[in-house]
């Protein structure tokens, strides 16, 4: 999310850019390329980026939002460990404890039945060598009958001590098999409780992804596009006026007859840069001196600057009052 974050912040700042570059070039352009309805045209078409980085800019503060509530929810989840840079979930140590003590009794049985049997293999195996020395004993005519009745005391002191390791064993089988269901439910216990730590988390992921998603991708922020592209067509198709700017022309050159207009005999799909090389053309044969063509020039050009500087401010004044009124 950050990184696309980033990529859009850096959408908005070209967009910015090309907006104060281009406005600057157009302001520094001859003052006979571009004038009137059609340079004001320019300029709102060339500004437009800049509108569309402001509502970009809302969706850019919007997702920061939503990426700096996530964070704070995932580190309040997670802390950083004391030592070192890795991060786990706040419970996790209670939970591991809850596990360990859960599983300690049935852990502690269990080792008690590996001794058990451990000690039954032993007992047997004891067992069975007596079991042989007393057979050899009583088949044996030589041995006295002390002997073989100690042999014989032997051997049922081995079956005994063998026989009460059978019953420590069934008796620990039963403790254990009791034990494991006392364990099962705590281990239930426990992973029900971890299953609802985690169904957060898997929830703040999917929320935040859902926010993201509408933030990024939705068309929450098209009405605005669409806004800004209806203002900009209805300036163009309504405002921006050849024959307007011909008419224009031709009055700031002194050659506009409101009786006889020259706009209707000029090709109005041709090049507006033609007709600036016409009229002026015409102009400059109508006078007696290079002095007086240079003099005229510039009284020309000022007599440009002049009205263009008066178009735009009443154009700006026009805007205030439509803002304002909207307002």
């Amino acid at each position: 999310m950050q990184d696309y974050c980033n990529l859009l912040k850096q959408h908005i700042d070209h967009l910015n850019t090309y907006s104060r570059k281009w406005k600057l070039k157009l302001q520094g352009q001859s003052l006979l390329s571009s004038y009137h309805t059609t340079k004001r045209a320019q300029l709102e078409t060339i500004g437009t980026p800049e509108r569309r980085a402001e509502y970009l800019q809302k969706q850019w503060e919007f997702i920061q939002t939503i990426i700096a509530t996530y964070r704070v929810q995932v580190d309040r989840m997670y802390p950083k460990e004391r030592f070192g840079t890795s991060h786990k979930h706040c419970r996790t140590n209670a939970k591991k404890i809850l596990f360990e003590a859960a599983y300690s009794s049935l852990t502690e049985l269990s080792n008690k039945l590996e001794k058990l049997r451990e000690k039954e293999q032993s007992a047997q195996h004891d067992l069975d060598n007596v079991n042989d020395q007393y057979e050899d004993l009583i088949g044996d005519e030589t041995i006295s009958k002390s002997k073989i009745t100690k042999a014989k005391d032997k051997q049922e002191k081995i079956k005994n001590k063998l026989d009460h390791i059978k019953q420590d064993i069934l008796r620990t089988k039963e403790q254990y098999k009791q034990e494991k269901e006392i364990y099962r439910t705590r281990a239930t216990q426990i992973y029900e409780e971890c299953r609802e730590l985690e169904e957060q988390r898997l929830d703040l992921i999917g929320e935040t992804l859902l926010k993201f998603n509408e933030a990024a991708f939705s068309s929450k922020y098209l009405a605005e596009q669409h806004e800004i592209y209806e203002d900009l067509k209805s300036k163009l198709e309504n405002q921006r006026n050849t024959l307007k700017d011909l008419d224009f022309w031709a009055q700031t050159y002194g050659v506009y007859d409101s009786k006889i207009s020259l706009t209707p005999a000029m090709n109005h799909n041709g090049d507006i840069h033609s007709q600036n090389t016409s009229s002026p053309t015409t102009i400059r044969r109508t006078t007696t001196s290079h002095e007086n063509e240079t003099e005229n020039s510039t009284i020309i050009e000022e007599n440009v600057e002049q009205s263009i500087a008066e178009e735009e401010n009443e154009h700006s004044e026009a805007n205030n009052t439509t803002i304002s009124t909207k307002t």
